[in-house]
């Protein structure tokens, strides 16, 4: 009886790894590949390394895809290896969400004495969307436990090895996906790492699609939206100034960096908020650096979608950004 019971175990253990083999085969021969998923949890887990006693030098990355797809943390600490510095890169950008309430938590933080990179434009300061990433932090400071961290780190390990770890292959998923003749999952360009920082390869995608209907819905976006007066906002970011004040009090400092972006995405963003009425106007008045990709040739990087660089240029991105901040002592 006892052999009967553990050849039973046995071949459901095989038919079990044989269907989880051919379930990866057949996707991974489809063009799919494991990638980590982004979620609350994970910006959580390297949220609380920012707070982390140096050294190394916190250095705590903000901002929207532009950041998290055009930094590559390893490549940061890298070069910074390079010039004698020891230095923690973090990615808590988040895609689609501007960053200025993960700088005012930051600023309310006692325990963070680091450096917060702000990539953002003068849209993204508009206080309409200074809340964009409100839940990110109510999850850290309200959710966020040892338990859900070790969870978290496990779902990471296998996200990185196994498709079937990813949402979007669920069984459950699949079944109604194909009940409702939608087809296979969606193939991403973009993928993402432990680190959470990403990277779009548009080698893989119809780069011209994607680059029309992003223009297309700019030009749709800015007659529905009413940019503010220049002295309005101003007065608005003054708010953030004290932010800044309270960081830099600590001994720690801000870097705000206007990312490279080009075409039409450019000469809209001009048209609506003109450099000189707003960026311009608010870095006489910020107590921390300001940094415009326009201003630095090193900077001027391609953007295929108008928006985003390559995945190819992260890591020249990445050393540009480093070798800069040593030249203006952010370090």
């Amino acid at each position: 009886m006892k052999a009967r019971w553990l050849l039973t175990w046995g071949l459901a253990a095989a038919m079990t790894l044989g269907g989880w083999v051919a379930f990866e085969s057949y996707w991974r021969s489809a063009g799919y590949a494991p990638t980590v998923m982004d979620s609350f949890d994970l910006w959580s887990q390297h949220r609380a390394r920012a707070v982390k006693a140096a050294p190394p030098l916190r250095f705590a990355l903000l901002g929207a895809s532009r950041i998290q797809y055009g930094i590559s943390p390893p490549v940061f600490r890298d070069e910074a290896h390079k010039l004698g510095l020891n230095v923690d890169p973090i990615m808590l950008a988040v895609n689609g969400h501007y960053p200025l309430a993960a700088l005012r938590d930051l600023s309310e933080d006692d325990k963070f004495v680091g450096v917060a990179l702000v990539g953002i434009d003068s849209r993204g300061m508009d206080r309409k969307v200074w809340e964009m990433q409100a839940k990110h932090i109510q999850n850290y400071h309200h959710e966020w436990s040892p338990s859900r961290e070790v969870h978290r780190r496990l779902l990471t390990r296998l996200q990185e090895h196994v498709i079937a770890a990813r949402p979007d292959f669920a069984a459950v998923t699949l079944v109604k996906r194909y009940l409702d003749n939608s087809g296979p999952p969606y193939k991403e360009y973009v993928t993402f790492e432990r680190d959470r920082a990403g990277g779009t390869d548009y080698r893989k995608s119809d780069i011209a699609a994607i680059r029309g209907a992003r223009v297309a819905d700019l030009k749709k976006y800015y007659p529905l939206y009413t940019p503010p007066a220049p002295e309005g906002w101003l007065n608005e970011m003054r708010e953030v100034v004290r932010w800044v004040e309270r960081i830099n009090a600590r001994g720690g400092k801000v870097v705000f960096y206007r990312e490279p972006v080009s075409g039409e995405h450019i000469d809209l963003d001009e048209a609506n908020f003109p450099r000189e009425k707003y960026w311009d106007k608010l870095a006489a008045i910020m107590p921390a650096t300001m940094i415009d990709f326009r201003d630095y040739p090193e900077l001027n990087i391609e953007t295929p979608d108008t928006s985003h660089i390559d995945i190819k240029d992260i890591d020249r991105h990445t050393r540009a950004l480093v070798r800069l901040f040593r030249e203006k002592k952010i370090f």
